[in-house]
């Protein structure tokens, strides 16, 4: 029996062009190198944002609330067929209308482990009528909230968030009402 092949990511430059790949496991580190993902805000019929926690065995930002999910495009992978995979794969759902709202975004963190994210990151806004079910390795529960109360709790408590998750909103905040 042959073992898995491991997740691929696409390692990046400073303008966004591929140069190399790297197993997904073996990327994320104290000296993590940039590489391509993407971060999708999936909006119900009533205009709410759904809110993911993080499982608690996530290697980085373990427990913490963030938007509705992350992911990476495998190598070679159109991004709009790796969100549609990841909606899937981690909350049980198909997304449509899907859009680009953040193009540009990009951003590096350091946990508390000292583990680091470092990302060319397109944030996506997208519509379900779905029922969540999310995959327990990757979500520990989940919420439908008003996007400006959203806001104010990552304002007012931003360790209980994903950092990433507290500047797409400030971006975001700047942007049309969604869906």
């Amino acid at each position: 029996m042959s073992s898995p092949s491991p997740e691929l990511v696409s390692l990046v430059d400073d303008n966004g062009t591929a140069i190399g790949t790297a197993d997904k496991t073996a990327v994320h580190t104290a000296d993590t190198p940039l590489h391509l993902a993407f971060s999708c805000h999936v909006y119900n019929a009533l205009g709410q944002v759904l809110v993911t926690r993080r499982a608690l065995s996530k290697m980085t930002w373990p427990g913490v609330w963030t938007n509705s999910f992350c992911g990476h495009p495998a190598p070679g992978e159109q991004m709009d067929a790796a969100i549609l995979r990841r909606a899937h794969d981690e909350l049980g759902i198909t997304v449509h209308s899907l859009e680009v709202v953040l193009p540009e975004f990009r951003y590096r963190a350091v946990d508390a482990s000292g583990i680091v994210e470092n990302e060319i990151c397109p944030v996506y806004r997208a519509v379900t009528a779905d029922t969540v079910t999310p995959n327990p390795d990757e979500v520990a529960e989940f919420a439908w909230v008003d996007l400006t109360a959203l806001h104010d709790a990552a304002v007012a408590a931003p360790y209980a968030f994903s950092p990433w998750l507290g500047w797409q909103l400030e971006q975001i905040r700047a942007l049309p009402a969604g869906p």
